[in-house]
């Protein structure tokens, strides 16, 4: 703008206070006001903007009914709304996965949570909310990811009315507990510091329904919670009775990756006299056991994780079935794995129902695999071997698998003179 001479009016406050900066936003509000005329940004009233005069603030923010007296916007308290406590922590939390609705410019459309009192009091105090409340709340916060931690660091440093009462809240959703991915690490706590008479209960509830037993057992985290009570069993009427209803569903057990961990687990942890029963039943149904594609896994762990007072008959149950299990797709892994270790007396047992038996086992996809790991096997007399093959040689050269059979015999022979 300018003055009767023609010069450019500029004021004492533009003088001293416009910066390179607040030329460019007045540049851009004049481009804004070409599109949007509003209102007059001449020099003066850009100078009036800048004011820092008390009373030309309150005029400009008048419009929005701000006042000292009510602290509002339009009627709503936003200093006094707003939990600063809650948005303090939205940082972390968002850092975990929680999501919050996006702000969008409408104080009416921003939630305002109330304070958690989970996180602002002690978990010691009665209003920490795990001694008192429904038993539904406790359950949701043993099932919560982060809420499950605290109730862990409670359950261990608690006193014993502490840990009475978190119990006394849980049992009757115990095998819910079990199941759930947070909940079974706060069932595992649990029993850590629970009482026989408590572990009694537990066991009670678990070992009511064999099927409702299968099930936990066959779960990823169930499985997991039922190892954790089996540690826990003190009493030899706790470890009877357990062991009595796995008994009863032991073969089921076998078939499955997740549940054979608990046979594995009893014989590992129980001494020979718990395990006897358990173990009548795997030999029982030991060809059963090895033909299935996670049987023959636990057999394998069996033989290599006990004491020779349970691998013995289970070796001999497997020895007996020998030449079936070479030609199933799972049992021919047990027969190799009886080959590696290398015991006279298995390998002896062994040559004994094998022999006869190789031309048959060499025409076959997975008995030609335990064919050629006898001929590899120094505790085995490959010249005997080789001689059976030597019977049946033309149809084994042309033969899709005994071919195979009969290029190892070559490599044994001339290794071994």
């Amino acid at each position: 703008m300018s003055n009767r001479n023609g010069r450019v009016a500029v004021t004492p406050f533009q003088e001293a206070m416009e910066s390179p900066a607040q030329r460019i936003w007045w540049e851009h509000l004049r481009t804004y006001d070409r599109s949007f005329p509003l209102r007059d940004y001449s020099p003066e009233t850009r100078a009036s903007l800048f004011s820092s005069d008390l009373q030309t603030l309150e005029q400009e923010f008048g419009r929005f009914d701000v006042s000292e007296e009510n602290n509002c916007v339009n009627g709503y308290d936003a200093r006094r709304s707003y939990n600063y406590d809650f948005h303090e922590r939205s940082r972390s939390a968002s850092v975990m996965g929680s999501s919050y609705p996006p702000f969008n410019g409408n104080l009416v459309d921003v939630p305002f949570f109330p304070s958690n009192p989970f996180f602002d009091q002690s978990p010691w105090s009665d209003a920490y909310g795990y001694m008192s409340g429904t038993r539904n709340t406790l359950l949701s916060r043993a099932k919560d990811r982060i809420e499950s931690h605290l109730l862990q660091d409670v359950i261990a440093k608690g006193s014993k009315e502490t840990i009475d009462k978190i119990f006394d809240n849980l049992i009757s959703h115990i095998c819910e507990l079990m199941l759930d991915p947070y909940g079974h690490r706060v069932f595992q706590k649990l029993m850590e510091k629970c009482t026989d008479e408590q572990i009694t209960r537990v066991l009670d509830i678990v070992l009511q329904q064999p099927l409702q037993f299968v099930r936990l057992c066959l779960h990823s985290h169930g499985t997991r919670a039922i190892q954790d009570l089996m540690r826990s069993l003190c009493s030899v009427e706790q470890i009877a009775r357990f062991m009595a209803t796995l008994c009863h569903v032991a073969l089921l057990l076998t078939k499955d990756a997740n549940a054979n961990l608990v046979i594995l687990f009893c014989f590992n942890h129980f001494s020979p006299s718990h395990s006897r029963y358990l173990l009548e039943v795997i030999v029982q149904n030991c060809y059963q056991v090895a033909i299935d594609q996670h049987g023959y896994c636990m057999l394998n762990q069996c033989i290599r994780q006990s004491s020779r007072e349970l691998r013995d008959p289970l070796i001999k149950e497997i020895i007996s079935n020998v030449v079936r299990l070479c030609k199933n797709c799972y049992g021919n892994y047990v027969v190799q794995y009886l080959l590696d270790l290398e015991d006279c007396e298995v390998t002896s047992a062994l040559s004994k129902h094998l022999d006869g038996n190789y031309v048959t086992l060499s025409y076959d996809k997975y008995g030609s695999h335990v064919v050629q790991k006898c001929l590899e096997n120094r505790e085995f007399c490959s010249k005997r071997i080789i001689a059976e093959l030597l019977s049946d040689i033309d149809s084994l050269l042309v033969d899709p698998f005994g071919n195979y059979v009969i290029q190892t015999a070559w490599i044994v022979s001339e290794v071994r003179g």
